[in-house]
């Protein structure tokens, strides 16, 4: 098996030897195309991990592993650490994996505390081994306090009367023996949806993970399982699962599966090659994590500050025709607080130079934050980038009909996760950060300030 790291929008080229660097890797045709059979086929064009080109195919917005027969391709966040070799080695390697492994646990993508990422991390393995065994020990350490059990509804042709007659089946199949009854009844068993769904993640994780100690784990886990059915899982069998106070502990572990079971999933390519992918969208990432940063650690230093996720239960509509609603809008992250409204729009993208007047920003992202900014009333909405070079806090204020200003500004913010977000003094920076943004936002007066936060500083305060 032949490992190769690569950043986001990194390239991997077609070529005869693979070798690695910051800007990408170069692979043998043969692996090349295998990758791309994998990627192509059957998957529809918005759906694809890789953009693909004459020669080579450049990584986006997807970070994780993709695994074809002898070829597995880790894609990494470009999130550079201060302190970190500017190659793209072992060092800046690790330190990516391991702020992604802290966002992925706050955002509650992965099922572990964030307080055990750094000791979860290590430096060699590879990120889906880190998953599978994150994975691998929380269920094991569920299903030893109890598995989810329920009460299923069977049918059986029985020697003693339980439940309730089925009579046309009695007749059918028990006219000859009056020692039988056909009965429907209720019975407490663990072989329930959920454990299914379990089930077949341990299986699918325990034929690609490489590592014997989380093989074992995995066994452990199907052993625990035994009583259960094996099922193909279909994504409608997610929905169909209601959480309760009786299974709510494993919340987090069933969501996971999701990731390894729905939509890109370990498949079986010709010849019983098995492939497999394990991937997330570093827009969708950077989105949760920032807004539970907000929700756990930022409005309660604030106090009276509700911080909406998707704007959760707070969607509106820009638009409406003969009484219904057109255009919804659920903005990233919706913030309320002291009789006012922020919109806060978290942005996981590189800004394209030569923009004039806008510093790059694009004319979509400024149309979109004017119409959260006029639907919920906000004095200040906010686009968030991750910190890059070059980079500058900006106000963009807002016109009135009248073409005089209106009081309401656009502004661009930054907050650095060039640091490790396992190191509280570094966390602690980073809720500072997020602390500034939200107090200005909410504390906007209607006339716009005369000079904005500087990127390196936001709070404004001297240094």
């Amino acid at each position: 098996m032949k490992p190769i790291v690569v950043r986001e929008h990194a390239r991997i080229v077609r070529g005869t030897s693979t070798s690695s660097d910051a800007r990408g890797a170069t692979v043998e045709e043969r692996l090349y195309e295998r990758l791309r059979r994998y990627d192509r086929d059957g998957r529809h064009e918005s759906d694809r991990v890789f953009e693909w080109h004459d020669g080579f195919a450049s990584t986006a917005q997807w970070v994780g592993v993709v695994q074809v027969s002898g070829l597995q391709v880790e894609i990494l966040p470009k999130i550079d650490v201060p302190g970190a070799s500017a190659e793209w080695g072992d060092t800046a390697q690790f330190e990516a994996r391991r702020n992604l492994l802290y966002m992925l646990s706050v955002g509650g993508d992965v099922p572990v505390r964030s307080r055990d990422v750094a000791r979860l991390a290590t430096r060699k393995a590879p990120l889906s081994e880190t998953l599978a065994a994150i994975f691998a020990h929380r269920l094991r350490q569920e299903l030893l306090l109890g598995p989810e059990r329920a009460y299923l509804q069977r049918e059986e042709n029985l020697r003693c009367f339980k439940g309730k007659l089925q009579i046309p089946d009695q007749v059918r199949f028990n006219a000859a023996h009056r020692e039988r009854f056909y009965c429907r009844f209720d019975e407490l068993l663990d072989d329930t949806p959920m454990n299914r769904i379990f089930r077949a993640a341990c299986q699918r994780l325990h034929a690609v993970t490489k590592t014997p100690a989380t093989q074992d784990v995995l066994r452990q886990c199907l052993l625990l399982l035994d009583g259960v059915s094996d099922v193909e899982v279909q994504e409608a069998d997610f929905s169909g699962i209601g959480i309760t106070r009786q299974n709510q502990r494993f919340e987090e572990v069933l969501r996971f599966c999701r990731l390894i079971l729905a939509g890109r999933s370990p498949t079986i390519e010709a010849g019983q090659t098995r492939a497999f992918s394990l991937l997330f969208d570093m827009n969708v990432v950077f989105e949760r994590f920032i807004a539970a940063m907000l929700r756990i650690h930022v409005a309660p230093r604030i106090g009276d500050v509700q911080v909406f996720p998707q704007a959760a239960r707070h969607s509106r509509h820009l638009l409406e025709s003969k009484g219904a609603g057109v255009l919804r809008l659920a903005p990233d992250v919706l913030i309320e607080g002291f009789g006012r409204a922020m919109v806060l729009d978290t942005k996981w993208k590189p800004l394209t130079p030569g923009k004039r007047g806008r510093g790059g920003v694009g004319n979509g992202d400024l149309y979109q934050l004017y119409a959260y900014a006029r639907r919920y009333g906000c004095r200040q909405s906010v686009l968030l980038y991750p910190h890059m070079p070059g980079l500058q806090a900006r106000d963009f204020d807002v016109l009135g009909a009248d073409h005089a200003l209106s009081g309401e500004r656009i502004a661009i913010r930054q907050v650095g996760l060039h640091r490790n977000l396992c190191v509280e003094s570094e966390r602690e920076r980073l809720v500072v950060e997020l602390e500034a943004i939200v107090r200005e936002g909410l504390a906007a007066a209607h006339t716009v300030a005369a000079e904005p936060p500087s990127a390196t500083n936001p709070s404004g305060d001297a240094a």
